[in-house]
Order: structure tokens, then sequence, then C-alpha cells
């Protein structure tokens, strides 16, 4: 059997040298890793067996907190079958989970590192302490952003804010990628014509990784359910 083919999608935090990697092979399988571009260090993270949507993806610009759109399928399940998430990098686990029901919407965006909009319903994980969840709409006359307050004001934001919010794809996506390549599961750093590899990250294979602020065995005892969590029956913790 050939080995999967690896592809590595790169987020940038635009406020320091922080950058998340989401490693995909096979195709429906992703492993997060965050990346300490000063020094080229590496914290391999926790793996997903399910479909993520790389274009609503977004990583805070300070780097500590990610937020993708996924698809599991499971549609009478309170994610109802497709969700998006914050997370803490490298895992996956959710801090904050907003039910779709669909995968015609889905995702979000980082503002700044405090404040964020996400569509889907309420949140049902209720762990993102610090943040701040925006509306987004249509931008109007009176608010060109689109973005509001939970309590229906009109956001502060500056024009960088701005634009970031109004931005089809993800700042964090394409902010440094002029100076860096990735070709077959490799890392290089560019300088002009010279490639210059930095890691290797074909010969990874899954393995269980637990986020160090999961809460779930604080809830429940051994002999009664679990609450339901986003990774169960998908190998990620």
């Amino acid at each position: 059997m050939s080995a999967p083919y690896v592809r590595l999608h790169l987020f940038f935090a635009t406020e320091n040298d922080k950058a998340v990697i989401l490693r995909q092979g096979p195709s429906k399988h992703y492993r997060m890793i965050l990346w300490h571009r000063d020094s080229d260090t590496f914290e391999d993270g926790q793996w997903i067996k399910q479909r993520v949507y790389l274009d609503w993806c977004d990583l805070s610009p300070d780097g500590g907190h990610f937020i993708y759109f996924t698809l599991n399928g499971h549609w009478s399940d309170e994610s109802k079958g497709a969700y998006t998430v914050i997370s803490r990098p490298p895992y996956f686990t959710a801090l904050a989970l907003f039910p779709e029901g669909s995968t015609w919407g889905g995702g979000g965006r980082f503002i700044d590192t405090k404040r964020y909009f996400a569509t889907g319903g309420k949140d049902i994980r209720g762990h993102a302490k610090g943040l701040s969840r925006l509306q987004r709409k249509a931008p109007t006359k009176d608010n060109a952003s689109g973005l509001w307050t939970q309590k229906g004001a009109p956001a502060k934001v500056t024009e960088r804010e701005k634009a970031r919010a109004l931005s089809p794809i993800s700042p964090s996506m394409d902010f440094q990628l002029d100076r860096y390549d990735t070709m077959g599961g490799k890392l290089y750093r560019r300088n002009g014509d010279d490639l210059r590899l930095i890691r290797d990250f074909t010969d990874m294979t899954f393995e269980p990784v637990r986020a160090p602020y999961d809460t779930r065995e604080e809830r429940g005892s051994d002999d009664a359910p679990k609450p339901w969590h986003p990774l169960d029956g998908e190998g990620g913790s």
C-alpha cells in the first residue's frame, strides 16, 4: 500500500512568531502542530479524523486560539453534524463549540486577540474564557464592518480589524507565505529561488493525544455516561 499524500496548511499569528500547521494525510486525517518560527521548534499536537474546511479556519493574532469548521456527519447528536470550534493550539479539543447543522455556513474569524465572530448556534462548551463573540451581519451605511456586540451595538473596530473581518481569506493563511514553501509534506524556508528544508512531516502516524485542558474527567462518574465530546469516536483524544 502506498503512503498517503501529505499536505501542509499554514496559519500565521500576525503579532508574534507562532504559526499553526494542519498536517493533512490521509485526506480526512489532520494533525495540528504549533510552530515557533523564531527557533523552528514544534509542538506536535492532536489528530482529528474528519473533514476540516480550511477556508474557514483562523488563528488569533497572538497564536493563542484557533477557529476551525468541521464535519462529522452525526446529525442527531449535539454537534448537529457540522460545527465551528475554538481550541487552543496544538489541540482540536473544543473550548467553544457552535453547532451549525449544515455545511452551507460555518467557521469564523478573530478580529483581535479577544474578539471573534463565529457562525452556528449557541456555544455548547462554554470554556473559552476571556474571549468575546461578536455577531456578523451584512455591512451597512452605519456599520461598515457588519460586526455587532451581543447587546446589538456596532462593534468598535480599527480599519485593520474591519479589513480582517471582511477578508474572504483568513489573514492568518497568507501572512508570510512568500517566505515559506510546502511540498510533499515538507516545510521549506524560501530565500529567492533557494529552498532550505525546515522539517519533513511525512513520517507521522496517528496517535491518541489528550489536550491538557480537557475537563471531561471532571464531569460524571465512571459508572455514568459522559457528556458528548466533539472528538468522540474520532480517535482524537
